[in-house]
């Protein structure tokens, strides 16, 4: 058996077995643990209670009982202990008993000194319903453990070895048992049970392999590259989900040189990825098409290009060998109304055909601390909990998309915990337990940090101006986004974006046009579709609206958007009104009259 093999619980059970009385056992306990089998010379997948039951006898336990609220007291795995351990304690069989006599009992057969026995009480959190507010029974149940914790008994084992009777106590986390019970108490260990590292998933598949068809044709290299792949790609699953997707390559006869289509088959409920189906000439080209829609930022677009790139072939994250996070991330900053949220929305419609795979969240709405509720939903027995979290929601039901988080600054800095574990381990688990992948996104923040910035006396000014050259106005917005972060005591997270921060450029004079023919003709063509009715612009006074528009470059190309709004979109407004029953299908604009838009 290979040391290096067995995760760390399993360790501190092994050193602490001769100094403690008592195991509070709690994290992943549902999960199957791995257990060297020595006639399979393979580690086998079991349940927690099998891997206690099976490590206890082979180290010279001599009798090993279980017990549950639902059961009493049981052994799956030897019929005959029950008999053997009631008779020890003076009970007869299947004499019906309440908890608290059966804590007694097995206290009973604990304090006998003559052969080693443990007892597992599965389920103990049911021991209380609530661990900060006892009931005199409940309590009564708990001094009776603590004294026996108090009063190690040590007995010979079956292999000539003394051994101290022990209880384990198997709960979900460790606050199901009253802290009093366990804090300052040398008696008492607390063993967490974690999600299975990677070199011991490689033993579980390279133990499980054999059931996937196609492994028999296998050469050695072929194996274990392939072990390892599938090692890789269930990064943080339990040794459950392992066996579900060996399963699902059984029933859907899938060949074990597929293994990646199985596993997102168990994670997404599909095979074929949209990221997958991307034409090669788009991604040639794909920063001349971000610039049909986003004007003036050509360092911007180049760095954003590149990273896509790279993230749909699948190259992202690989330099830290990271196959479990998200396809790609986007840091993007800079003055309001450059195109950040333009660039997200051309992304979407460029990778998938549709801007609809863009999933948006306002960040300024999740301000408060307990606003990550609405993330991933309400805990049990609070109001909200049915219906999920919407980020989790969202993506169980789109995970191949875009996930826009928009103004991040604004959100609540315990929010971004909840993305530094989307960035580093690409899943989060909701409200009701089910683990959500974020594997197939690509995550876009987008962020004003730097555009002011607090003075010596607290004073918000302005950190960075339209006149500054791009060059100075990028190093002063990078420096104040690392102060940000700093600052909130999350520099963790920005290690986690990297260089993936791409600064937005003020709208200079020379793109100021292209964007105002760009939302103009966005404009009248909307109108078109909707009224039939094709509105053109006399040269005159699209020069003079131009000339108004370019005046409001400060608020970039949302101040322009302003400004079409205001002077143009009002003023056909009342055109349409005075034109209504009338067979019109062409109207110019040929300037202002006190406001008003004069046409032919």
């Amino acid at each position: 058996m290979n040391n290096n093999l067995v995760e760390k619980w399993q360790k501190d059970l092994d050193v602490y077995k001769d100094i403690c009385t008592y195991f509070i056992v709690e994290g992943n306990i549902f999960d199957k643990q791995p257990f060297y089998d020595q006639e399979e010379m393979a580690y086998l997948p079991v349940s927690l209670s099998e891997y206690l039951y099976r490590y206890l006898i082979d180290i010279g336990y001599d009798m090993v009982m279980f017990h549950n609220v639902v059961e009493g007291f049981h052994n799956r795995f030897d019929d005959g202990v029950k008999d053997r351990f009631l008779k020890c304690s003076g009970q007869k069989c299947n004499e019906p008993r309440s908890l608290g006599e059966d804590i007694t009992t097995a206290i009973n057969v604990l304090n006998q000194g003559d052969m080693a026995r443990a007892v597992i009480f599965e389920f103990a959190n049911t021991i209380a319903l609530e661990p900060d507010r006892l009931s005199d029974d409940e309590n009564a149940n708990y001094i009776k453990l603590m004294q026996s914790s108090l009063e190690p008994v040590t007995a010979m084992g079956t292999g000539g070895k003394f051994l101290r009777n022990i209880v384990f106590l198997m709960v979900e986390k460790a606050n199901d048992i009253p802290a009093w019970f366990y804090l300052n108490n040398p008696q008492v260990r607390v063993l967490t049970v974690t999600r299975p590292e990677k070199s011991v998933r490689c033993e579980i598949i390279r133990s499980r392999l054999y059931m996937i068809e196609g492994e028999e044709s296998l050469s050695d290299d072929e194996r274990e590259k392939i072990i390892n792949e599938f090692a890789l790609l269930t990064d943080g699953m339990p040794i459950e989900d392992i066996d579900s997707i060996i399963k699902i390559c059984d029933t859907q006869h899938m060949d074990v040189r597929h293994i990646k289509n199985a596993i997102k088959l168990f994670k997404y409920g599909q095979v074929e990825s949209h990221w997958d189906k991307i034409d090669g000439n788009i991604l040639k080209d794909i920063d001349k098409r971000i610039n049909k829609r986003v004007k003036g930022q050509p360092e911007a677009i180049n760095r954003a290009a590149a990273i896509v790139r790279r993230a749909c072939l699948g190259l992202s994250g690989l330099q830290g060998g990271a196959h479990s996070r998200p396809k790609g991330i986007l840091f993007l900053a800079g003055p309001t109304g450059t195109g950040k949220t333009e660039l997200a929305k051309s992304l979407a419609e460029i990778i998938f055909g549709d801007e609809d795979f863009l999933i948006r969240f306002d960040m300024s709405e999740y301000g408060q601390s307990h606003s990550d509720q609405r993330l991933i939903g309400a805990p049990p027995g609070y109001v909200g909990y049915s219906t999920g979290g919407q980020l989790t929601n969202a993506v169980k039901q789109k995970p191949f998309c875009i996930l826009l988080f928009d103004e991040i600054d604004k959100a609540h800095p315990s929010i971004l915990d909840k993305f530094l574990q989307i960035l580093e381990d690409g899943r989060l688990t909701d409200s009701s337990g089910e683990t959500v992948y974020f594997t197939e996104t690509l995550i876009i923040f987008t962020s004003n940090i730097g555009i002011n910035k607090t003075d010596e006396y607290g004073n918000r000014v302005a950190n960075v101006s339209y006149g500054e050259p791009y060059g100075d106005v990028k190093r002063k917005i990078n420096d104040e986004i690392e102060n940000y972060f700093a600052k909130i005591n999350r520099a963790e997270l920005l290690n986690r974006i990297g260089e993936n921060i791409v600064v937005f450029d003020y709208i200079r004079d020379d793109v100021a046009y292209e964007i105002f023919e760009l939302k103009l003709n966005s404009i009248l063509d909307s109108i078109y579709e909707n009224k039939r009715i094709r509105f053109t612009l006399s040269e005159e006074f699209k020069s003079t609206l131009f000339a108004e528009a370019k005046g409001n470059l400060k608020n970039g190309g949302r101040g322009i958007g302003n400004v079409l709004e205001t002077v143009l979109l009002n003023g056909i407004s009342d055109i349409l009104v005075e034109v209504i029953g009338k067979e019109i299908d062409a109207i110019e604009i040929t300037g202002t009259d006190g406001g008003r838009l004069l046409y032919d």
